[in-house]
Formats: C-alpha cells, sequence, structure tokens
C-alpha cells in the first residue's frame, strides 16, 4: 500500500525496553508492521526477546535498554548500561539519518534523548502505565521529549498533574487491535470442557505473573469463592517472574481444581471466546490490551479500576471495581455470573464495542502516522 503521495515515506525507529510477550510489545509490532505496509522505513530497537530481535529482523538495533529500567539493578549499573545504549545508538544514527524515534516507556526515551544531543531528530515517548510513585519520574524524563503519547485520558491527566508534564506535550491515541483469527465453535467448545472439567463457569486471566497484575490478588479472590461458588474455575494464562511464588501460594490455599495456571497461550482469543468472563486484577495499567481482546471475543470483563480501565469498561460490558478490594472483586463476578441473560447481553455488548474506531488499527495506526508527519515537519520548520 502507498502513503499520502504529497509526503514521502519517513525512516523511523520504533524503541522498546525488551520484546517479550505482552501488550506493549503486540502495539510495537502492530504499529510497524502498518507502517511498514504504508512504504515507511521502520527500525526495531532495543533489548531483543522472545517476540522480536535479530532472528525475527535483520536490521533489529540491540541496545541493553532492558537493564537501563528494574532489571539494571543499581543505579549506577543502570546509568552504565543507558551510556552504552546511547553510544551505540549514536553511531547508528550517525550511519540512518532518522526522521523521528518513537520509544515505548522511560528506559528507551532516556537512551533516546542522550543519544540525539545535537542531532535534529525528534522524540516522542508513549506512556503505557506505570505504578503511581513512579509517575513523577517518568514525567521527567518525558518532559524532555517532543511529545507523550497515552492510549488513556486518565493517564494523561496523571501525566500532567502528578508528573509535571506540560498539557501541550500530551496526547492521547489509542491502541489498534488487530482482528482475531477465526475459531471453529468445536476448538472453542473442547478448550472449554478442557478447562472447565467438573466445573460450570469459567473465568479468564491473560496476564504477565508479575506484581503489576495482582494475581497474588486474583488467588485471594480464588480462596474466598472455592467455598461459596465451587463451580467457579479461574486459569490463569501467561508467565513472568513471580511464577513459583504464584504457584506456591495457590497450592498453599489448598485451590487445586478451582485455579489452573496454563502458561503461556499462542491463542488467547480462543481461550477468550471459551470463557464466560474475564477477569483483571492489576494494580495498575493505562488502557489494557487484553480488555480490548476480551471484547472481540465477545467476553464482558471485570477489572480493577486502573487509568484506562475506566474509560473501557461500564455496567454495558462488565464491571470496574476498586484496586484490590477482594470483596468487590468476588461480589463483580458473582453478579455477573449469576444472571446467564445479563451476561449472555454484556457479550453482545463487548463485541459491539470492540468494532468502534478506537480499537481499529487502521484507524488509529493513521493517527500515529499523522502525528508522525507533523513532529518530522515542525522538526524541519525549526
Amino acid at each position: 500500500m502507498q502513503t499520502d503521495a504529497a509526503q514521502k515515506p519517513l525512516n523511523i525507529i520504533e524503541m522498546g525496553t525488551q520484546f517479550g510477550m505482552g501488550g506493549i510489545s503486540k502495539h510495537i509490532l502492530g504499529l510497524t508492521e502498518w507502517l511498514r505496509a504504508h512504504d515507511h522505513r521502520v527500525t526495531l530497537a532495543g533489548t531483543a526477546d522472545i517476540w522480536a530481535g535479530p532472528d525475527q529482523e535483520a536490521e533489529f538495533l540491540e541496545l541493553p535498554t532492558r537493564y537501563v529500567a528494574a532489571d539494571g539493578g543499581s543505579v549506577a549499573n543502570r546509568m552504565r548500561h543507558a551510556a552504552i545504549a546511547a553510544w551505540r545508538l549514536r553511531r547508528w544514527l550517525a550511519a540512518n539519518p532518522a526522521d523521528l524515534i518513537h520509544c515505548h516507556e522511560s528506559a528507551p526515551a532516556l537512551v533516546a534523548n542522550l543519544a540525539r544531543v545535537g542531532r535534529r531528530v525528534p522524540v516522542v515517548v508513549t506512556y503505557h502505565g506505570s505504578e503511581p510513585d513512579r509517575i513523577a519520574a517518568f514525567g521527567g524524563i518525558a518532559a524532555k521529549c517532543d511529545l507523550v503519547i497515552t492510549p488513556s485520558h486518565r493517564s494523561a491527566e496523571d501525566l500532567a498533574s502528578i508528573g509535571k508534564v506540560p498539557r501541550e506535550k500530551l496526547r492521547v491515541i489509542g491502541l489498534g487491535v488487530a482482528q482475531p483469527p477465526n475459531d471453529s465453535a468445536d476448538e472453542i467448545a473442547g478448550l472449554r470442557a478442557e478447562l472447565l472439567g467438573d466445573g460450570e463457569r469459567l473465568i479468564v486471566t491473560l496476564a504477565r505473573l508479575q506484581p503489576q497484575k495482582g494475581i497474588d490478588i486474583l488467588i485471594d479472590c480464588v480462596a474466598r469463592m472455592k467455598n461459596s461458588h465451587p463451580g467457579y474455575r479461574f486459569v490463569v494464562a501467561g508467565d513472568g517472574p513471580d511464577e513459583a511464588m504464584l504457584h506456591a501460594r495457590a497450592q498453599e490455599k489448598g485451590l487445586g481444581k478451582h485455579l489452573r495456571f496454563i502458561g503461556r497461550t499462542d491463542a488467547p482469543i480462543r481461550l477468550l471466546r471459551a470463557a464466560d468472563l474475564f477477569l483483571l486484577t492489576s494494580r495498575w495499567e493505562a488502557l489494557p490490551f487484553t480488555i480490548a481482546e476480551a471484547f472481540q471475543a465477545g467476553t464482558p470483563a471485570v477489572a480493577a479500576a486502573c487509568s484506562g480501565v475506566v474509560e473501557l469498561i461500564d455496567g454495558r460490558v462488565g464491571a470496574v471495581v476498586p484496586i484490590g478490594d477482594v470483596d468487590a472483586i468476588c461480589a463483580a463476578v458473582a453478579e455477573i455470573l449469576s444472571d446467564e441473560p445479563r451476561r449472555r447481553n454484556m457479550a453482545e455488548n463487548a463485541l459491539e464495542r470492540s468494532r468502534e474506531d478506537r480499537f481499529n488499527p487502521d484507524w488509529v495506526h493513521r493517527q500515529f502516522e499523522k502525528t508522525y508527519y507533523e513532529l518530522a515537519r515542525a522538526q524541519i520548520r525549526a
């Protein structure tokens, strides 16, 4: 496909912290695919992982951005990796002039701002959410960029009021969610039967096993409900650094058949289609990709009231509950699952909502393209 004939294709760097499984990587790769289909040259940069790296991308720019972030340990070690990453990126820019660097999260933004010193290349950063006590630190890095994008209006307000990012530098652009693959009725029914066992209701969570996602909170909910609602079966798909600890916690609480960890899944939409309800117990989010995927599957959602969650879920498609409130989470799950006609109506509404422009990849990615051109032109005029 061709981009607007009046505008030449751009040379863009999409920088991530680490290209492991998850919503941020999915967003970067989906945006990259669309941009390339519209004739733009896109180079992926950051720390390689299962979803992107030299094995998948011949021109992948390997940078130790993962170790500029929390995985780097001490401040001194993180700064050392920031210097290494900035030097590598600066050398790359000398041989490959870029029209724009789009950073996803603060570590890549810090590196890009260091690397572009003395160079006329715009830097934009996307805020994908963080712990509340890190918003101010993110804002300090983000304010040095030319533009700060976030998928959530709530997150934009947090960045302005807590992070002190100038409002004129903030822009809200959603997340395009690709159309899901087709699953046969037999495939869905087979998966549901396997996961339900002797249960009656299937509640699914897609999440990385790390503190942000609040799987420990979910475990407490299952422990609370296993006696009052013995037919409920909870399934968590995903892996992560807290896997062993969470498995041990579930075992300690005697959850047995009531909670099952199935690891990574290569068919998330099929899993959601097999479910009666999607549950997200996160401590913080910006705009969770998984909720949009649940809508695509026609599955109602119950989620903690993190930033953009309240912009996605209302009483027509599920329920929003206070963060970490086990009683409220259990009550919302039970209320929806105890009223099948209402749940089915929510499922239909969720599927309808998934068709809105804000989830359409072509519509959303055109907003990014338009923004890129604006920044590139502004740099030329400067």
